[in-house]
């Protein structure tokens, strides 16, 4: 099954909360996708950035981003990070352990 369509090109490495669905920063938009794959977008600002951080997800649902030299932080209804180890490990979707079967 594929996932939405994507615009642009430079992606931070993702985060996924305890239900499964996955948080990254692309083409000037803070996107989640949820475990039925469906697109949400979170946030959008007219921005092109290509020096793009990990996004980090906190306890609370807050979303952290860093692009270039600047640090955004972004209240969102997500849950807490997935359980394991990293849940994204290596900064790809393969590492985690909760997509394995």
């Amino acid at each position: 099954m594929d996932g939405p369509a994507l615009t642009g090109y430079y992606t931070s490495d993702p985060a996924m909360d305890c239900e499964g669905t996955v948080v990254f920063w692309r083409d000037g938009k803070l996107l989640a996708v949820d475990r039925d794959l469906t697109g949400h977008e979170l946030f959008a600002m007219d921005d092109s950035r290509a020096v793009i951080g990990r996004a980090l997800l906190l306890s609370e649902g807050s979303v952290v981003v860093s692009l270039d030299n600047e640090v955004l932080v972004f209240r969102t209804p997500l849950g807490p990070l997935g359980e394991g180890p990293w849940p994204c490990g290596e900064g790809n979707l393969q590492g985690n352990p909760l997509l394995m079967n």
